[in-house]
């Protein structure tokens, strides 16, 4: 009985594979939140130095007396590891379908988009995940009372949040997360439109309020997922991924493409040398007995929380 076809027996689709790559659906925030490292194996170390020795003083001193050695001050460095799973899904149709189905459908095509929509989904539910639990930031402030009352200071909230990661993490908040409602509340509140708009009138943009406290990346997740069972195909419930409890995230983030550089969270993008690029679009071939097409999108990757004081997160802030 011969093996069954894998890696470079199977038929990578070039033209899907570039569809599904270059698919990316509203709202996600995923894959612009961390940033992706390409790796050459799918696990290894990484290391990293202690930064909080980068950032003392020397009590004595540095001055040196003559013909004395200077006074001597050392780093240290740790490692810590990753490990890419693979995360994938497959389809598969009737020859029926292939045949019958209108051009419009372009039925592998579109079979091709929903493997990478709902590959896509589970990527940002599992960043989601990272980001709300707790100790995957350096703090959480509990907002005293929520952004509903539309006098509520706002910026001055902001401003007080953003010089506490200063104090907490030696450096300044260059990404900010705001999720739907919770800018919602922000557009709307009378301090924050009164800086940009004065007497005008008018509803803020969330970059003109990541202007305002000099945060450049805001993002606005507004991703939704179907909480209906599989087997429910015309089943829809649906709960915002990054609502949460009123939750907003300032936190520093930058792409771990050499020394010296360190970041809140990293993905770890390994590609398989059998596939040759990631979100392959694997075509199975035809199997005369069942009489249907099969294919299958996936890719190899690592989410880490390199360093987690590199984070805040503010919760309640759309409580009544």
């Amino acid at each position: 009985m011969p093996a069954p076809s894998t890696g470079r027996e199977l038929h990578v689709d070039v033209p899907l594979s570039n569809v599904v790559v270059g698919r990316r659906p509203e709202g996600f925030i995923a894959d612009q939140l961390l940033p992706q490292t390409p790796v050459a194996k799918q696990t290894d170390l990484y290391y990293k130095f202690n930064h909080l020795e980068w950032y003392r003083s020397v009590p004595e001193g540095t001055l040196r007396a003559p013909k004395t050695e200077p006074k001597k001050v050392h780093m240290t460095v740790s490692s810590d590891t990753y490990y890419a799973p693979n995360y994938a899904l497959a389809t598969d149709w009737s020859v029926e379908d292939e045949v019958n189905a209108d051009q419009v459908l372009q039925w592998r095509r579109s079979s091709a988009n929903f493997l990478m929509d709902r590959l896509m989904m589970d990527y940002e539910l599992r960043v989601a995940d990272l980001c709300v639990t707790s100790a995957n930031v350096a703090t959480i402030f509990v907002a005293t009372s929520g952004w509903n009352n539309a006098a509520r200071t706002a910026y001055t909230d902001l401003l007080s949040w953003r010089d506490s990661f200063k104090d907490i993490t030696g450096k300044m908040p260059n990404t900010l997360i705001i999720p739907r409602k919770v800018l919602s509340k922000l557009r709307a509140n009378d301090q924050i439109r009164d800086l940009l708009f004065g007497d005008r009138g008018g509803l803020a943009t969330a970059s003109q309020i990541g202007g305002l406290i000099d945060i450049p990346k805001v993002l606005v997740p507004t991703t939704q997922v179907n909480t209906a069972v599989e087997a429910d195909p015309q089943g829809g419930t649906f709960a915002d991924v990054w609502d949460g409890n009123g939750n907003l995230w300032m936190a520093y983030t930058e792409n771990l493409s050499g020394m010296m550089t360190d970041t809140w969270l990293q993905a770890f993008r390994w590609t398989s040398p059998q596939l040759g690029v990631p979100f392959a679009v694997e075509a199975y071939p035809f199997d005369p007995k069942k009489k249907c097409y099969e294919i299958s999108v996936g890719y190899y990757q690592a989410e880490k929380v390199v360093s987690s004081d590199l984070a805040i997160r503010v919760s309640s802030l759309t409580a009544t």
